[in-house]
């Protein structure tokens, strides 16, 4: 925007609005999920996909420019509060994987079968790193119940990218 707000016509405010909308929905959207994720679920194992991981993951594959990395920081802060991991983790966690996809997305195809190969790497190599860093937190355990939420994570993939292609047919978000 180069003119000030008050000197701009009706038509370049509503666009200026509607750009604004469209910039904010993968950060809503994404904290929807991470909500869905605390839903009290009594289980022995975590059988709850790591949400935020994906979103994160999704947007900066398929739509980079709707998914920066202060954002990706900001929603992993909020994933710690809201799933009380120490605060940090996901905090540290997802910035991360937008910028490591950020940096490798042009040496792949987007071709379905090597994007789910690609996020289930991604996915993986996050929850060991999350691991780590949950023993740096304080919280030690074994690495087995996070390898079996990276599995059904990366199996929650097609879903998530499904809904995500939903939701940018349904705003026209380019």
């Amino acid at each position: 925007m180069s003119a000030p707000y008050r000197l701009l016509e009706p038509r370049e405010r509503a666009r200026y609005w509607r750009s604004f909308a469209e910039s904010a929905v993968p950060g809503l959207v994404t904290l929807v999920l991470i909500a869905a994720t605390t839903v009290p679920l009594f289980a022995t194992v975590p059988v709850i996909p790591d949400l935020a991981l994906l979103a994160v993951l999704v947007w900066a594959t398929f739509q980079p420019g709707l998914m920066p990395a202060w954002l990706a920081f900001l929603l992993g802060a909020a994933s710690d509060l809201l799933s009380a991991l120490p605060l940090g983790v996901h905090a540290t966690l997802l910035p991360g994987v937008v910028l490591f996809v950020r940096l490798t997305a042009r040496f792949g195809p987007h071709r379905y079968g090597y994007d789910w190969l690609f996020a289930a790497a991604v996915v993986f190599a996050a929850s060991f790193v999350e691991w780590q860093l949950l023993a740096l937190g304080g919280v030690s355990g074994p690495f087995a119940p996070l390898a079996i939420q990276a599995a059904i994570t990366a199996l929650t993939y097609p879903a998530v990218v499904a809904l995500f292609a939903g939701i940018q047919r349904r705003l026209a978000l380019v």
